[in-house]
């Protein structure tokens, strides 16, 4: 069963989420993080996992944090630690609803290094990071691949026009002064170099939106990190040309990622 919950985070910020409600014996919950511009059910992806998990008898709560979904704050807003503390609220609210002890923490793309991160830094118990297509380096992910950073700095061009509108728009995303401040500082480096729980990357090597390659070096530099590639995939683990991830063959390949990730929650939990 599930139901859609209202909380806070740390910073008055008003967030929903939606419980789905698993065996009432059940010792750990699932916390779902979505990527940017995405909502909770992260176009089937997050929705279906909860149903997987239910029928495993695990509860979940997926969410959205601020300025996304229910969420009508800006998105020139947005800050990383925001988010960080959006997620802090999210397993504080999900072990609640659960009577559990202990987070298995999934995170999508935009959503997965800072999964890593707070894994990294709270004081919650953390069994497992399930990091799928996730965004590891912030600073280049946003900036550098864009070409706005020389020299470690921010180019004259983009640092003009920061100051001059408030935001940077790369791909289509306005990110504000703040969050571009943090991009240094904040990111899923920091938390894998930090992380201690058992980490598991999914990835599709036909990724157009988060190279392959950057899962592939996290996995090589962090010993703790197990990548599986579920392979001929783009982003959000679709197959060629369905970029709403809605087509039979699509679902097939979500069903998939589902089962290794609950072999690896079950793996992760006998610790």
């Amino acid at each position: 069963m599930e139901r859609n919950l209202e909380f806070t985070s740390y910073d008055g910020t008003s967030l929903e989420g939606t419980y789905a409600s698993g065996d009432p014996g059940c010792k750990s919950v699932a916390v779902m993080v979505h990527g940017i511009t995405s909502s909770r059910d992260e176009f089937g992806l997050f929705s279906g996992l909860a149903s997987y998990l239910n029928k495993q008898a695990i509860p979940s709560f997926r969410f959205d944090y601020r300025c996304h979904g229910k969420s009508k704050r800006p998105i020139e807003e947005l800050t990383l630690a925001g988010i960080v503390h959006d997620i802090d609220a999210a397993a504080a609210i999900a072990l609640a609803q659960a009577s559990a002890t202990a987070v298995h923490v999934v995170g999508m793309s935009f959503g997965g290094g800072l999964c890593a991160f707070w894994a990294a830094t709270t004081e919650t118990r953390v069994l497992s990071a399930t990091l799928l297509a996730p965004v590891i380096d912030y600073e280049e992910d946003v900036l550098g691949q864009h070409g706005a950073l020389v020299d470690g700095r921010l180019s004259e061009k983009a640092a003009s026009s920061l100051q001059r509108k408030g935001h940077l728009k790369m791909d289509g995303v306005r990110y504000g002064s703040a969050l571009v401040n943090e991009l240094r500082f904040i990111s899923g480096i920091e938390g894998l170099r930090r992380l201690e729980c058992p980490t598991l990357l999914i990835h599709g090597d036909a990724d157009s939106i988060v190279p392959y390659s950057s899962s592939e070096r996290a996995a090589r530099e962090h010993e703790r990190c197990e990548l599986v590639n579920i392979p001929g995939t783009d982003h959000g683990f679709g197959v060629p040309d369905d970029e709403d991830l809605s087509t039979p063959e699509t679902k097939a390949k979500h069903q998939e990622v589902f089962a290794i990730i609950g072999r690896f929650f079950e793996r992760a939990s006998r610790r």
